[in-house]
Protein backbone atom coordinates (compact mmCIF):
# COMPACT_ATOMS: atom_id res chain seq x y z
CA UNK A 1 0.00 0.00 0.00
CA UNK A 2 2.84 2.38 0.86
CA UNK A 3 4.56 2.00 -2.51
CA UNK A 4 1.29 2.21 -4.43
CA UNK A 5 0.55 5.46 -2.63
CA UNK A 6 4.01 6.72 -3.68
CA UNK A 7 2.95 6.32 -7.32
CA UNK A 8 4.44 2.91 -8.12
CA UNK A 9 2.70 -0.02 -9.72
CA UNK A 10 3.60 -2.98 -7.51
CA UNK A 11 4.12 -6.46 -8.86
CA UNK A 12 4.54 -9.22 -6.26
CA UNK A 13 7.08 -11.83 -7.35
CA UNK A 14 8.30 -13.88 -4.37
CA UNK A 15 8.35 -17.65 -4.12
CA UNK A 16 10.48 -20.28 -5.81
CA UNK A 17 12.71 -18.93 -8.56
CA UNK A 18 12.20 -15.28 -7.61
CA UNK A 19 15.97 -14.56 -7.78
CA UNK A 20 15.76 -12.73 -4.42
CA UNK A 21 13.12 -10.32 -5.73
CA UNK A 22 9.88 -10.01 -3.76
CA UNK A 23 8.46 -6.89 -5.40
CA UNK A 24 9.01 -5.01 -8.62
CA UNK A 25 8.10 -1.35 -8.37
CA UNK A 26 7.23 0.16 -11.71
CA UNK A 27 7.53 3.90 -12.00
CA UNK A 28 7.00 6.34 -14.80
CA UNK A 29 8.39 5.58 -18.24
CA UNK A 30 9.06 1.91 -17.43
CA UNK A 31 11.53 2.54 -14.61
CA UNK A 32 11.69 -0.64 -12.52
CA UNK A 33 13.08 -1.31 -9.04
CA UNK A 34 13.70 -4.80 -7.64
CA UNK A 35 12.86 -5.01 -3.92
CA UNK A 36 13.84 -7.78 -1.52
CA UNK A 37 11.97 -7.82 1.82
CA UNK A 38 13.45 -9.47 4.89
CA UNK A 39 11.46 -9.71 8.12
CA UNK A 40 14.37 -10.90 10.21
CA UNK A 41 15.64 -10.49 13.74
CA UNK A 42 19.26 -11.06 12.71
CA UNK A 43 21.21 -8.71 10.45
CA UNK A 44 21.01 -9.20 6.69
CA UNK A 45 24.32 -10.34 5.23
CA UNK A 46 26.11 -9.62 1.97
CA UNK A 47 24.92 -12.90 0.39
CA UNK A 48 21.45 -11.36 0.06
CA UNK A 49 22.95 -8.21 -1.48
CA UNK A 50 24.92 -10.24 -4.04
CA UNK A 51 21.93 -12.39 -4.98
CA UNK A 52 19.70 -9.33 -5.36
CA UNK A 53 22.23 -7.84 -7.79
CA UNK A 54 21.65 -10.88 -10.03
CA UNK A 55 17.87 -10.75 -9.47
CA UNK A 56 17.83 -7.10 -10.50
CA UNK A 57 19.42 -8.04 -13.82
CA UNK A 58 17.23 -11.12 -14.37
CA UNK A 59 14.09 -9.01 -13.92
CA UNK A 60 15.40 -6.11 -16.04
CA UNK A 61 15.33 -3.54 -13.23
CA UNK A 62 17.33 -0.32 -13.07
CA UNK A 63 17.65 -0.18 -9.29
CA UNK A 64 17.48 -2.56 -6.33
CA UNK A 65 16.48 -2.06 -2.72
CA UNK A 66 16.56 -4.32 0.32
CA UNK A 67 14.02 -3.56 3.04
CA UNK A 68 14.39 -5.24 6.42
CA UNK A 69 12.89 -5.02 9.88
CA UNK A 70 16.40 -5.53 11.30
CA UNK A 71 19.74 -4.13 10.11
CA UNK A 72 22.70 -5.06 7.88
CA UNK A 73 26.14 -6.50 8.47
CA UNK A 74 29.18 -4.37 7.67
CA UNK A 75 29.93 -6.62 4.69
CA UNK A 76 26.37 -6.14 3.37
CA UNK A 77 26.69 -2.35 3.67
CA UNK A 78 30.03 -2.37 1.85
CA UNK A 79 28.73 -4.62 -0.96
CA UNK A 80 25.53 -2.58 -1.33
CA UNK A 81 27.50 0.64 -1.64
CA UNK A 82 29.71 -0.80 -4.38
CA UNK A 83 26.74 -2.36 -6.22
CA UNK A 84 24.51 0.71 -5.84
CA UNK A 85 21.82 -1.17 -3.89
CA UNK A 86 19.75 0.90 -1.47
CA UNK A 87 19.42 -0.51 2.06
CA UNK A 88 16.41 0.39 4.21
CA UNK A 89 16.74 -0.85 7.80
CA UNK A 90 14.09 -1.36 10.47
CA UNK A 91 14.39 2.14 11.95
CA UNK A 92 14.13 3.82 8.55
CA UNK A 93 11.22 1.55 7.59
CA UNK A 94 9.35 2.25 10.82
CA UNK A 95 9.87 6.01 10.39
CA UNK A 96 8.65 5.97 6.77
CA UNK A 97 5.54 3.96 7.62
CA UNK A 98 4.69 6.04 10.70
CA UNK A 99 5.00 9.31 8.76
CA UNK A 100 2.94 7.91 5.88
CA UNK A 101 0.20 6.66 8.24
CA UNK A 102 0.07 10.02 10.03
CA UNK A 103 -0.18 11.84 6.71
CA UNK A 104 -3.01 9.54 5.56
CA UNK A 105 -4.79 9.49 8.93
CA UNK A 106 -4.29 5.74 9.27
CA UNK A 107 -3.93 4.33 12.76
Amino acid sequence: MYYKDQGYQVECIGGSGDHEVDLILKGKEGYKIAVQCKRWKQDVGNDIVLRLKAGKQVHGCYDAWIVTTSNYTRAAKEAAEKLNIKLINGLMLDDKIKRWKAQKGIS
